[in-house]
C-alpha cells in the first residue's frame, strides 16, 4: 500500500511539474532576473560538487582521503548498512552486533571509534550531539540515496559538528537526473534478508525543478538469535537548478525495528552445542519450573526524521555561497525483560499480594528519548586565480529527553501502568567558526591553512535510571589550528604534509559517570595533534599508488575500558600520554586494457599507552560479593583497545564489459585487545575474510533495463569474531574474574538483487 502511495505521489508531483513548465514557459523572460531554463549536464554536476565543497579534501589539498563513487557504493551494496559497505576502504575495521551488518553496524578507522569520526549529510552534521556517534541502523538502505562519500582519516580539514578526531565522512544525497527515471528493486538472501527498494524521478524540467523520490524496505532473521530487523526508509526531495543556483528541499526517514544484540557470547557458550555461535541471552528468563524461555519483544526501536534546505548560488566566477537549514527529529526505545530486580531499584515500595510481600519482581522496562536537533549554517567559497578561501559557521541547537517507564510488573500491587521511573533532559548548543586558505604559489608549491572555533555549552538536568540526580553544566572552547603543503614533482605525482590539532569534548555518558563519583577521576576533553605525510601517484593508463605516513601524539585521550554499560555504551576513560602511528598503502593496477583491475591497501600501525595505570572493582568474596572499593594496577607501555597493528584489503575485478563484472576481494585484520591491558586472555585473534560478487546488466527491453547482482559474503565459510567486550572484577585473595562477550560473524551467506531500471 505504501508503494502504492508513493508512486501516485510522484505521478502527481510530475504532472504539476509539467504544468509548471508550461506556465513559465508562457511567461516574458525580460520580466524576471532569474534565468530559469535547466542547466546542462554540466552545470547541473558543477552544481551538486558546490553543496559540500566547503567542507571536502580536493586534489591538492595535504590530507590523506578516499572518494568512494555511487557505482562503487552500489557494488557493495546488498541490504547492508554503511559501515559494512565502506570495508575495504584504507584503515578501517568494520563489524556487526547481528552478524550479517543488516542491523547494528559500526566501523572504527585507525583503532579510533565511530565517537569521533565526524558525519556530514550534505555538509549538515549527522552526528547525534550527546553521544557524538552516527547509529546507521537508524537510516536503513542510506546508500540507495547517495551519489558519493569521502573519507578523510586523521583531523581532516575543518567541517561542521562534532570533532572530527580521528576521521571524518562527508555523505552527499543523490541529485537530479537529467531525465526523467524509475528503478524497482528486490533482494533476497540468507537468514530471511530481503529487502525491496522503488525509485522514481521527474528529471530536471524546463523550468528547473525536479522531484525525486525513493522508497524501500529491509527484512531479516540476523545470524544470530534475535538479530531480526525490519526497516524501512524514505527520502524525497524537491530541487530547482538554474545556470548558477540550486536549490533542494529534502526529507529522509529512517525506521528501525531490531532485536537486541549487544550482549554478546562467551567462548563456553560458542563451543557448547546448547548455545553454539548464533546464541544471544538477550530477553532470556526461566519460568516457574526452571525451563529456559526468551521474551520475544526483546527489541531496540528508531524513528528518525531529518529535514533539510539547501541552497548553493554563485554570486559569480569567483565567488560561491553555500547556506543551509536542517532539522532532525529523533524517537526511540528499547524494550527489555530485567529477572529478579529490587523495587527499590526504580524508586517503589515492596509489593504485597494475597499476604506475600515481594522484594524483588520481574520486569518489563523501556528506556526512551525524544530530541530535536535544530542546525543553520552558512558558507563561502571565494576563488581567484591561485587563492581559494572558504569560510564557515554553524550554530546547531539540541533537545533532548531521557526517561524510563515500566510496562509490566510481576508482582504488582499499586503502581500504575508505564510507571515513570526517571527522566533527565540534556540541551546542548554549539558555535562553530571555521576559515580554511589554499594559495597557490606556482605550478608546483602550494600551502593550505585552516583555523577552527568550536564554543559549547552543554547541560542536563533530572535524575538517572539509578534514580541519582544529574544536574550539572559544562562549556568548552576550542580552537584548532590546521596547516600543510602540497608539491606537485610532475602531471602525474605529488607529495604532501600536514600538521592538525583536534579537541574534543567528553560524551554524555562519561559526564553522568563524573557527576555520579563513578569514574576514578572525571572524564577531561581530549587533544590530538596529527601529522600527515603522503605521496599520490597516478597515471594516464589508470594506476595508481599512494604513501601516507601518519603519527597522532594524543593528551587525554579517551579510550575504551572494555566495559559496557546497561544499554551496551562502551565505557571510556582518560588516559594522559598516547600515541597512533602508522603506514597506510594504496594501489590501484589496471591489467589487460583495463578489463581487469587489482586495488589493494594496508595500513600497519602502533597503537601505544604509556605508563598506563588499569582500575578495577575489588570484592570480598566470590560467593557473597560485597563490593570493598577498587583497586590500581600499573602496565606500563600497553596497547590501545581494539587498534589493530595490522589491517589490509585486497582485490581483484575484472570486468569484460560494461555489461559485466566480477569481484573478489579479502579483509585482514589483526589482533585487538579488548582492554587497555595487553591481556592476551582478552583479545580476538586476528581473521581473513573475503567476499565475492557479480553483476550483469541484460540489454534494454520495451519495459527498462535490468540488472543482476549475486553476493557471497565470507566465501570460505570462516568461524570468526570481529568484535567484543571485557571487564575484570578482582577479590580480596588476589584472584580475578575476566568477563568476556563476543561479536560471532556469519559463515557462508547469499545475497541476489534484480533490479528494473527505466
Amino acid at each position: 500500500m505504501k508503494k502504492v502511495f508513493l508512486l501516485s505521489m510522484l505521478i502527481s508531483l510530475s504532472a504539476t511539474g509539467y504544468q509548471l513548465a508550461a506556465n513559465s514557459g508562457a511567461a516574458s523572460p525580460e520580466k524576471t532576473d532569474v534565468k530559469v531554463a535547466s542547466p546542462d549536464s554540466l552545470n547541473h554536476i558543477q552544481l551538486e560538487e558546490l553543496v559540500v565543497s566547503g567542507t571536502r579534501a580536493g586534489t591538492n589539498t595535504p590530507v590523506s582521503y578516499s572518494n568512494i563513487a555511487a557505482s562503487d557504493i552500489k557494488k557493495q551494496n546488498a541490504a547492508r548498512n554503511i559501515p559494512a559497505i565502506l570495508q575495504n576502504t584504507p584503515s578501517l575495521v568494520s563489524f556487526t552486533e547481528d552478524g550479517l551488518g543488516v542491523g547494528n553496524t559500526y566501523f572504527r578507522i585507525r583503532g579510533t571509534d565511530a565517537t569521533r569520526i565526524n558525519v556530514t549529510l550534505n555538509g549538515m552534521p549527522l552526528n547525534n550531539p550527546e553521544s557524538q556517534e552516527v547509529f546507521w541502523v537508524n537510516l536503513p538502505d542510506l546508500s540507495n540515496s547517495l551519489q558519493n562519500i569521502q573519507i578523510q582519516r586523521g583531523v581532516g580539514t575543518s567541517t561542521n559538528g562534532s570533532a572530527a578526531f580521528g576521521a571524518s565522512i562527508s555523505l552527499q544525497t543523490a541529485g537530479a537526473r537529467s531525465e526523467s527515471y524509475g528503478e524497482a528493486s528486490t533482494a533476497v538472501g540468507s537468514y530471511g534478508t530481503f529487502l525491496s527498494h522503488i525509485a522514481a524521478g521527474t528529471g530536471i524540467l524546463e523550468n528547473g525543478l525536479s522531484f525525486d523520490a525513493r522508497f524501500s524496505r529491509v527484512l531479516g532473521d540476523g545470524y544470530v538469535r534475535n538479530g531480526n530487523v525490519n526497516h524501512t526508509n524514505l527520502y524525497a526531495a524537491i530541487s530547482h537548478y538554474t545556470d548558477r543556483q540550486l536549490i533542494r528541499l529534502s526529507y529522509l526517514k529512517g525506521v528501525q525495528h531490531t532485536g537486541i544484540t549487544w550482549e554478546g557470547v562467551s567462548e563456553k557458550q560458542m563451543e557448547d552445542p546448547q548455545y553454539g555461535r548464533r546464541y544471544n541471552p538477550a530477553g532470556e528468563y526461566e519460568d516457574e519450573a526452571g525451563n529456559r524461555l526468551y521474551y520475544d519483544n526483546e527489541t531496540d526501536n528508531y524513528y528518525s526524521d531529518i529535514l533539510q534546505l539547501t541552497l548553493t548560488r554563485e554570486l559569480s566566477s569567483s565567488l560561491v555561497v553555500n547556506g543551509g537549514l536542517s532539522y532532525n527529529y529523533g524517537y526511540g526505545y528499547y524494550e527489555n525483560y530485567k529477572e529478579d530486580n529490587e523495587f527499590s531499584d526504580f524508586g517503589l515500595p515492596a509489593q504485597t499480594l494475597d499476604g506475600v510481600t515481594y522484594e524483588q519482581s520481574d520486569f518489563i522496562r523501556r528506556k526512551l528519548m525524544e530530541n530535536d536537533y535544530y542546525v543553520a549554517n552558512l558558507g563561502l567559497n571565494y576563488t581567484q586565480k591561485r587563492l581559494k578561501i572558504t569560510l564557515g559557521g554553524m550554530y546547531s541547537y539540541y533537545d533532548g529527553d531521557h526517561f524510563g517507564r515500566l510496562p509490566w510488573i510481576k508482582f504488582n500491587q499499586s503502581v500504575a501502568e508505564n510507571h515513570e521511573w526517571y527522566r533527565n533532559v540534556g540541551r546542548k548548543s554549539e558555535i562553530n567558526l571555521f576559515a580554511k586558505a589554499d594559495y597557490q604559489l606556482n605550478e608546483l608549491l602550494s600551502f593550505f591553512g585552516d583555523l577552527q572555533y568550536r564554543g559549547i555549552n552543554y547541560k542536563f538536568t533530572g535524575m538517572d535510571d539509578d534514580l541519582m540526580d544529574i544536574t550539572g553544566e559544562f562549556n568548552y572552547h576550542f580552537l584548532n589550528p590546521k596547516a600543510g603543503v602540497n608539491l606537485n614533482l610532475n602531471e602525474r605525482s605529488r607529495l604532501y604534509a600536514s600538521a592538525a590539532v583536534g579537541q574534543r569534548e567528553p560524551l554524555r555518558t562519561d559526564l553522568k559517570d563524573g557527576i555520579k563519583g563513578e569514574s576514578v577521576t572525571p572524564i577531561q576533553p581530549e587533544r590530538m595533534t596529527d601529522y600527515e605525510l603522503g605521496y599520490r601517484y597516478h597515471s594516464a593508463e589508470g594506476l595508481q599508488l599512494g604513501a601516507n605516513v601518519y603519527f597522532m601524539d594524543y593528551h587525554n585521550q579517551m579510550v575504551q575500558t572494555g566495559k559496557l554499560n546497561d544499554v551496551g555504551y562502551k565505557l571510556m576513560e582518560n588516559v594522559k600520554e598516547s600515541y597512533r602511528a602508522g603506514l597506510e598503502l594504496e594501489a590501484a593496477v589496471p591489467l589487460w586494457e583495463n578489463k581487469i583491475r587489482i586495488d589493494g591497501n594496508a595500513t600497519f600501525s602502533r597503537n601505544k599507552i604509556k605508563n598506563y595505570v588499569a582500575w578495577f572493582d575489588r570484592y570480598d568474596n566470590q560467593n557473597d560479593w560485597g563490593w570493598v572499593g577498587q583497586v590500581s594496577e600499573a602496565y606500563g607501555t600497553t596497547d590501545i583497545s581494539f587498534s589493530p597493528n595490522l589491517v589490509g584489503a585486497a582485490g581483484i575485478t575484472w570486468q569484460p564489459t560494461s555489461a559485466l563484472y566480477l569481484n573478489l576481494v579479502g579483509k585482514y585484520v589483526g589482533k585487538q585487545y579488548m582492554d587497555n591491558t595487553s591481556n592476551e586472555a582478552k583479545s580476538i585473534d586476528p581473521y581473513f575474510v573475503s567476499n565475492i560478487s557479480a553483476g550483469y546488466t541484460f540489454k534494454k527491453s520495451t519495459i527498462g533495463t535490468f540488472n543482476l547482482q549475486v553476493f557471497v559474503n565470507n566465501l570460505f565459510n570462516r568461524e570468526y569474531v570481529a568484535n567484543g567486550w571485557a571487564a575484570t572484577d578482582t577479590f580480596a585473595d588476589g584472584s580475578s574474574i575476566h568477563w568476556i562477550g563476543y561479536y560471532p560473524q556469519a559463515t557462508r551467506n547469499f545475497m541476489a538483487r534484480l533490479t528494473l531500471s527505466f
